[in-house]
Formats: structure tokens, C-alpha cells, sequence
């Protein structure tokens, strides 16, 4: 089909490579789903609305970016490079991605996120990635990023917590595990293929409760390893496709474009707050949706009221100090069964986002 306003979700095919794109074709026509080919850039605004998903390449990627941001109910896109590859990672985060794929090689893999397009992403097992983020220091955003995978994994869920903040001593440390056999970051190798989430669990140390931790690594060497972004926007994207809930623990700056969710700890303290308002001032202006935890340090000078004046936000969980949890922590890592003014935070985080 080939007419610019389907009668039902087509699938939109937006790719400039001639072969490439006679494969995606091919591809798509396999589903049940009519299949439009858009080969002038200037028809993808058009093409977007009421699309069921997008396949696009390196070609069409930023235009397709373009028509994104002036789309305000998105589209599930799938970026395709030809076969051997590489994949064009920096192009696919332009286009806000959720998986990449070397066709026809995976064409399979294809099929089956088309297949998961379909469903509501807040539906979608994984759909709930939550990047924490603290709007100054020392508010604890590493132990409620700990604490919010905890959580999710009390009803026999399980979680995926990964390290993202640069010179983190570890998030193995604060977990327990750091004895624990498994990759940590500078071990993981995931080639150029696609990254299965199955896989990436496997590979990592998990606690008792089935968190799995992907940790920073302690080096005393003098070039130790630093995080490429875009390896972390794939492990996230991938964690985001499977089953569980993902947690970032990441700085305001380095927030992977497929979290669903950021978790702002603010301290009540006027500084902290400032600092919140203007990162909220980003999220807004890039239609993500965020949560405000208040931090109730021992001295602290506002109330949860004057902080939201503020930020102009309402505070949706306040957290105040757990004596003895930093000892705690120290000895053997974050309990298990949670100090229940944490606990009660993280669950109020997790109702909100609907993990």
C-alpha cells in the first residue's frame, strides 16, 4: 500500500538504502499489517500520525527525528542497517530507537518487535525503565536506585540495576555482591548485534532476590574504563525490551533516551531545589515524565510545600534519614527486607510509574 494516509496502523517504511529497503519491505508485507513506503523525506511528517511502527535506516533516521518532536503521540521505531553491518548507533539514537537490527540476518528478531509494537508501551513487559537521578549530592540516589529494583523484586518480580554514574565505587558494593561471580562493565562484550535481554541477565551477578547488577568495576589502574554512551544506551534499550523493571542509576546529564521514567531526589535545601527546577525545566521540554522524591537530610531547611514552590512540582514521596542504614550498609550491603520509610518511597515511585 502505498497511499500517504492508510485506512488502518501501517507499518511505515522510511528507509533510503534502495536494498535495504526492498528488505524491509519484504519483511513487513509478512505481518498483517498494510505497509507504507515513504521514499520522499518530505512525506514522513505525514506518514507518522496513526502509524502502527516506523523502520527506518541511517538515511532517514534524523528526518524522521524531525517529524518526532512535531509528533506528540509516539511511534514505535525500528531502526535497520544492511547486512554485515555495522549498525549506525549514534543515527539510531537520533530517531529514539527502541531496538536495531542487521536485515536480513535478523529478521526474525524484526518480526517479533513488530509483533510487540502493538502492544501499549506502558503494557509492555519492561516498559517501566526509571533513570534516578539526584539533583545535588549526597541525597542517596545510588541506595533508592538499589532500593526501587529491591522493591520490584519482593512480589517475584525481578529487576535489572545498572551503574551509570561516572567514578561510582561500585553498585555491587552497596547490593552485597561484590564477591559475586559475574560481568561487570569492562568485561561485557555485546558485539554489534542486537543485545538479548535474557542474555544480559545471565551474564551479570544477581542478588538472592534476583536483582541483577551491572557495576562499575574498581581499578587502581592508571587508564581505568569509562562508560561509552552509546554501550550504555543499548543495555538499556535491551533491558527496556525485555522482562523486569530497569533501573539507571545515572547522573542528570547522561540520561539513556529509552527510560521511561526519571526519579528526581531533591534535598530540602534551597540549593538542591534550584537545581531540580531547572532539570525539570529539560524533562519537560523533552516530553519526559519524571517523579520528585523529597530528601529529608537532618539539616534540612524546607518543608516539602516551600520545595514545591519552587520547583514548581508537586513532591510525590518524601524520604527522611534511616539511622543506622549508612552502618548497615557498610557491613554487608543494603538489607533485604528494607527500612520501611525507604521501602514505602520506592513503592510509592513504582505505583506511580505503574511497574
Amino acid at each position: 500500500m502505498n497511499a500517504l494516509q492508510p485506512e488502518s496502523a501501517a507499518i511505515v517504511v522510511a528507509v533510503g538504502d534502495e536494498a535495504l529497503r526492498a528488505e524491509a519491505v519484504h519483511a513487513a508485507a509478512a505481518t498483517s499489517h498494510d505497509v507504507l513506503t515513504v521514499t520522499d523525506p518530505r512525506d514522513i511528517p505525514r506518514s507518522l500520525p496513526g502509524a502502527y511502527a516506523v523502520l527506518v535506516d541511517s538515511l532517514m533516521a534524523r528526518v524522521v527525528a524531525a517529524a518526532q518532536r512535531a509528533h506528540t503521540v509516539p511511534v514505535p521505531v525500528l531502526f535497520l542497517a544492511a547486512d554485515p553491518g555495522p549498525i549506525d548507533y549514534e543515527a539510531a539514537l537520533a530517531c529514539h530507537s527502541e531496538s536495531a537490527f542487521i536485515i536480513p540476518a535478523q529478521v526474525k528478531e524484526l518480526l517479533a518487535s513488530i509483533a510487540a509494537a502493538g502492544t501499549p508501551q506502558e503494557a509492555r513487559p519492561g516498559s517501566a525503565t526509571i533513570a534516578v537521578v539526584g539533583a545535588s549530592g549526597g541525597v542517596g540516589a545510588s541506595t533508592f536506585a538499589a532500593a526501587l529494583a529491591r522493591t520490584q523484586c519482593t512480589d517475584d518480580g525481578r529487576a535489572l540495576l545498572i551503574d551509570a554514574t561516572p567514578y561510582s565505587g561500585g553498585l555491587d558494593l552497596l547490593l552485597g555482591i561484590e564477591a559475586e561471580p559475574g560481568a561487570r562493565w569492562p568485561e561485557l562484550t555485546v558485539g554489534d548485534g542486537s543485545i538479548d535481554a535474557a542474555d544480559l541477565y545471565r551474564a551479570l551477578p544477581s542478588t538472592p532476590d534476583r536483582v541483577a547488577v551491572l557495576s562499575a568495576a574498581r581499578s587502581t589502574v592508571a587508564d581505568p574504563f569509562r562508560l561509552d554512551q552509546d554501550l550504555l544506551a543499548r543495555v538499556v534499550g535491551a533491558a527496556h525490551a525485555g522482562e523486569g523493571l530497569c533501573v539507571v542509576d545515572c547522573t542528570p546529564d547522561a540520561i539513556p533516551d529509552a527510560c521511561t521514567h526519571v526519579v528526581i531526589l531533591v534535598a530540602a535545601e534551597v540549593r538542591s531545589a534550584a537545581s531540580a527546577a531547572q532539570l525539570i525545566v529539560r524533562l519537560e521540554a523533552a516530553r519526559c515524565r519524571y517523579v520528585v522524591v523529597l530528601r529529608q537530610r537532618q539539616w534540612a531547611s524546607l518543608s516539602a510545600a516551600e520545595v514545591e514552590t519552587i520547583i514548581h512540582t508537586p513532591v510525590l514521596a518524601e524520604l527522611p534519614t534511616v539511622r543506622g542504614l549508612t552502618r548497615t550498609v557498610e557491613i554487608g550491603g543494603l538489607p533485604q527486607r528494607l527500612p520501611t520509610p525507604l521501602r514505602k518511597a520506592a513503592s510509592a515511585v513504582l505505583q506511580e510509574v505503574g511497574a
